[in-house]
C-alpha cells in the first residue's frame, strides 16, 4: 500500500501493531464485556495471524504467477530486465555504507542471471521512499556491477513506491523504444507490480522470485501450527500486498 499517508496507515492496521491496538482498546474498556471479548478477539487474532498455516494459505493466493521456464524467457521477445527494488541494509558496517536489503540482494540476483542467461540490459528501480540516503535503484547498480559483474546503462530513480516504479519505469521504456520487459520482483508482489505496470501501459512479462511456503507441504503438521515469527513477518507482508492491491483498486 503506497503513499505518503497509507504507509503509517498500514503500520497501524497490519500486524502486529494492528492487533496489538485491538487489545490496548479492548483494556482501555476493560470495565465493559465489549472490552473484556475485544481483548480475547485481539489475542486469537494474533494467534491465528502468527501460525506458518496461516501464512501458507496467504501466499498460496499471493503468488499466483509460476517461475520463469528457460522456453518463456527464450520467446519472450523482451528488450529489458526491470528489477524493483527491495529496501536496503543501512549503513552496513561491512560495506561501510548502505546496501542492498536481503529481499534487493535477491532480486538482483536473479535478475543477473536473466541478464547473463538472455545478454539483455537490466534496469533497477528504485528511489528514496523515506527520502533520505542514497536511491535503490543506484544501490542495485552497485550491487550488480561489483558483486555480479553486469554493468547498469539506465536505471530508474525517482519512485518512492511500487505505483511510481510502474510510472516512471514506463516514461524511461517510452523514451528507450523498448516495448516489451521481464520484471523482476517476489513472487507475492508480482501481482501488483504488473497491475501497476500495466496501468502505465508497460508490457511485462512475470519473473518472480522469493517464493515462501512452496514446500510447505513437506513440512510436519505440527510445526506449521506452532507460532513463530517469521510466519508473523510474512503475514504482515502478504496482507500489505492485499491492501495494496485494493488501494490500487481505488485508483
Amino acid at each position: 500500500m503506497d503513499g505518503i499517508d497509507t504507509q503509517l496507515i498500514g503500520s497501524l492496521i497490519l500486524p502486529p501493531s494492528g492487533t496489538l491496538l485491538l487489545a490496548l482498546i479492548g483494556l482501555l474498556l476493560w470495565w465493559s464485556a465489549f472490552g473484556r471479548k475485544l481483548v480475547v478477539f485481539a489475542l486469537l487474532l494474533q494467534l491465528l495471524l502468527s501460525l506458518p498455516v496461516t501464512a501458507e494459505l496467504l501466499f498460496s493466493h499471493l503468488q499466483k504467477y509460476p517461475p520463469l521456464s528457460r522456453q518463456q524467457l527464450s520467446e519472450s521477445q523482451a528488450s529489458a530486465v526491470v528489477v524493483l527494488g527491495a529496501g536496503r541494509y543501512r549503513e552496513a558496517p561491512e560495506y561501510a555504507s548502505d546496501t542492498a536489503s536481503m529481499r534487493h540482494l535477491s532480486r538482483l540476483r536473479y535478475a543477473a542471471r536473466i541478464a547473463r542467461q538472455t545478454g539483455l540490459p537490466v534496469i533497477p528501480s528504485g528511489g528514496k521512499p523515506d527520502g533520505t540516503g542514497v536511491a535503490e535503484a543506484v544501490i542495485a547498480e552497485q550491487v550488480l556491477k561489483q558483486d555480479f559483474g553486469l554493468s547498469v546503462q539506465h536505471l530508474e530513480k525517482r519512485s518512492k513506491n511500487t505505483w511510481e516504479n510502474a510510472r516512471y519505469v514506463a516514461r524511461l521504456l517510452d523514451g528507450l523504444a523498448i516495448e516489451r520487459v521481464i520484471l523482476v520482483t517476489d513472487a507475492a508482489h508480482m501481482a501488483r507490480a504488473l497491475y501497476a505496470l500495466q496501468r502505465h501501459g508497460v508490457d511485462a512479462i512475470a519473473a518472480p522470485t522469493n517464493f515462501e511456503y512452496h514446500q510447505s507441504a513437506t513440512r510436519p503438521l505440527h510445526e506449521r501450527l506452532i507460532p513463530s515469527a517469521s510466519a508473523v513477518m510474512n503475514i504482515s507482508f502478504g496482507l500489505h500486498e492485499l491492501l495494496g492491491r485494493f488501494w490500487y483498486s481505488l485508483k
